[in-house]
C-alpha cells in the first residue's frame, strides 16, 4: 500500500516504532520521522498503525508511556535503563580501508541507518591508522548527525572509532 506525505506508518525492523512519511522516494522508498530521528524505509518494511482501540472511562489501569526512544529517556542525565526489557542489538561495524573519502563517508551512513533499525546503540567504524584523511572525514560526518550521541577513537585501536547513538 503506497504512503503519503504526512501518512503515519508502522517499521517493523525497528520493533513496530510509530513514525511520519516526510518525504516520498521514487524507487519505492519513504524517509519516516520517528521519535526525532529521520530514515529511510522501503515499502515492504512498513505496515499502516491500527486504530486505537477505546477505552471505557474507569476500567482498567492508566498507563503513561514516556515519549521518545529507548535511549533518549533521561533521568538525571543518564539514560534510563531501568526499564529497559529489550537489550541493545549487537553493534554495527564497517570496514573502510581501500575506500575514498566519499565512499567511506556513504558506508558509514549506510552502516548507522541499518544499526538503528536493528536497535543498536553504537557502530563500529574501522578507518585505519594511514594518513588520517577518511579518519578525519569520518568524524566531521559524525560530529554533523543528530542520531549520534558522541564519537572517540578505540583506546586500543586508534583505527577504529565507535559512534554512539542518542
Amino acid at each position: 500500500m503506497p504512503f503519503l506525505v504526512g501518512d503515519a506508518a508502522i517499521v517493523r525492523a525497528l520493533g513496530n516504532k510509530r513514525g511520519d512519511v516526510i518525504t516520498v522516494g521514487r524507487d519505492g522508498r519513504y524517509q519516516l520521522r520517528i521519535e526525532g530521528i529521520t530514515m529511510w524505509c522501503r515499502e515492504e518494511e512498513l505496515t499502516v498503525p491500527a486504530k486505537p482501540r477505546k477505552r471505557k472511562p474507569g476500567r482498567g489501569p492508566q498507563r503513561h508511556i514516556l515519549p521518545g526512544p529507548r535511549h533518549a529517556r533521561l533521568r538525571g542525565g543518564v539514560p534510563d535503563t531501568e526499564n529497559d526489557d529489550e537489550p541493545a542489538a549487537p553493534p554495527g561495524r564497517v570496514d573502510l580501508h581501500g575506500l575514498l573519502v566519499e565512499e567511506a563517508l556513504a558506508r558509514v551512513v549506510d552502516e548507522i541507518d541499518r544499526s538503528l533499525l536493528r536497535g543498536a546503540d553504537r557502530v563500529e567504524v574501522v578507518h585505519g591508522k594511514g594518513s588520517g584523511r577518511v579518519r578525519d572525514a569520518v568524524h566531521r560526518q559524525l560530529a554533523s548527525m543528530p542520531v549520534v550521541a558522541a564519537f572517540r577513537l578505540d583506546s586500543k585501536n586508534a583505527g577504529v572509532t565507535w559512534a554512539h547513538f542518542r
